[in-house]
């Protein structure tokens, strides 16, 4: 932190604080139990940023980044899956890696212990083998970027499903039409920022925001004060109202957090002592002015494929999502609406329609946002993805706890009722779906409501 006397003009100060070429700083000496959370902290949270698998930086390279993920992750992933089938003796759907939009599963939380008890010995080897080293500087400098990045792409990946309202969808049908107090707290959360678009964007504007920040050199501090801000937000909201993306949520936070800390002084100085401060660590690589330039080139360039890729290409999807759903909800398919099974048979055998916990599906909601959800015997609502030909007159269903998605051939006999027959080649095993229309509100309070500036009792019901 600079000190700045009474009579020293603040500008002269910093200016001389930043003299041409960038030289590095004089060596300083961090205490041992500084130098062992840096060996700790470096080692956990470049194995979580690189290796956990949910919106990791590998995403963005094109065709590669992929399979680069998917083998980076997969010893924790799996060895998570081992340590839960023979260590902790988990059985069910728990004890095997599964598609699911939960980021905690139980092989998640094992493997996350992998990654921390891998970065303990890894602290404890570097700590016996490096005794001479009496600082980081440089290490640090690039494990902020590192972070930053992380941070950045997850950001702006997460706020533009926001800013472009797809995250939180509208109050769907299946809310709708269930008693209030079968909502589980997740869907009570999702339905209410869901309700008003404009809410929705605003937040994620203020996600991609923080994470455009972060990116650049000069407000990578500024993006991580927002960052943290807005990860604490989302940290509360996942842990108070049960969404299972627990961890994924508290590393960002974790992670903006260890961006912030090394100018945790110069932010007390100037924030709560009222003095001129700068960051106490350089944001600008040091060395001669041809290196530093490399540095920023090369900071730049990776910068910018973030940015293109992922706001870029990731906006131009989103935008066309947007686009087919108000279109949906514009024009209703004729299949709008809630389907309740009557029966589903094979070969004139029972063979119900099992959901992600096992329970048989009783019925399917066709959302006019055009997405679909199921309900099982336990009044439970699962995600599932839906898309009619008219054309061909098929229905093509993939959810969770299915082995495969699954063509069906549609039958309407009438308005009212519905026949699904399997017909894809992979479907033979599938059971045929006898559905019944049931009569939904045409409209609902809550929708109507609207927004009002003059209220003389606050509407409650």
């Amino acid at each position: 932190m600079i000190e700045v006397t009474p009579d020293q003009d603040f500008t002269s100060a910093a200016s001389a604080s930043a003299p041409e070429p960038v030289s590095a700083p004089e060596p300083v000496r961090w205490t041992f139990g500084t130098r062992l959370a840096f060996r700790f902290a470096f080692c956990y949270f470049m194995l979580y940023a690189l290796c956990c698998g949910n919106a990791t930086i590998w995403e963005i390279i094109p065709f590669a980044g992929g399979y680069i993920d998917h083998w980076l992750s997969w010893p924790f992933a799996h060895g998570g899956q081992w340590l839960a089938q023979h260590w902790f003796h988990i059985h069910g759907v728990g004890a095997k890696l599964h598609y699911t939009g939960s980021g905690d599963t139980a092989i998640a939380w094992i493997a996350v212990g992998v990654m921390m008890s891998v970065a303990v010995v890894a602290t404890l080897l570097w700590t016996a083998l490096d005794r001479s080293s009496r600082a980081y500087p440089k290490l640090l400098r690039w494990f902020r970027f590192t972070l930053r990045l992380a941070l950045g792409y997850a950001m702006v990946n997460y706020g533009l499903a926001k800013l472009f309202p797809l995250q939180m969808a509208p109050p769907s049908l299946a809310v709708l039409n269930e008693p209030f107090g079968n909502i589980s707290p997740m869907t009570l959360l999702w339905t209410m920022i869901g309700y008003n678009p404009v809410y929705e964007m605003i937040c994620g504007a203020a996600e991609v925001l923080g994470g455009v920040l972060i990116l650049f050199r000069r407000t990578a501090l500024a993006g991580a004060l927002l960052i943290a801000f807005l990860t604490a937000n989302i940290v509360l909201y996942n842990f108070f109202f049960d969404v299972p993306v627990k961890l994924y949520a508290a590393h960002l936070l974790l992670m903006s957090l260890a961006v912030i800390v090394p100018d945790m002084r110069a932010l007390v100085g100037f924030f709560w002592q009222h003095q001129p401060s700068a960051p106490t660590i350089p944001w600008a690589p040091w060395g001669s002015r041809t290196i530093r330039r490399l540095h920023i080139t090369v900071e730049n360039l990776i910068v910018a494929v973030v940015l293109v890729l992922v706001g870029g290409f990731s906006a131009l999807q989103l935008g066309q999502g947007v686009l087919n759903q108000r279109a949906s909800m514009l024009h209703p398919a004729p299949l709008t609406g809630q389907w309740h099974v009557d029966s589903a048979t094979l070969n004139g055998q029972p063979k119900p329609f099992l959901t992600g916990d096992g329970l048989p599906m009783t019925d399917i909601f066709l959302e006019p946002s055009g997405r679909t959800m199921l309900r099982d015997s336990a009044t439970v609502l699962w995600r599932a993805g839906v898309h009619v030909d008219d054309k061909e007159h098929t229905l093509f269903l993939g959810s969770a706890g299915l082995d495969h998605p699954i063509v069906y051939a549609i039958s309407q006999p009438d308005a009212g009722h519905l026949v699904l027959t399997p017909n894809g080649k992979d479907n033979k095993g599938d059971a045929v779906l006898t559905l019944t229309r049931v009569p939904l509100p045409t409209h609902y309070p809550l929708l109507d409501r609207g927004f009002h500036w003059v209220n003389e009792w606050g509407l409650e019901r």
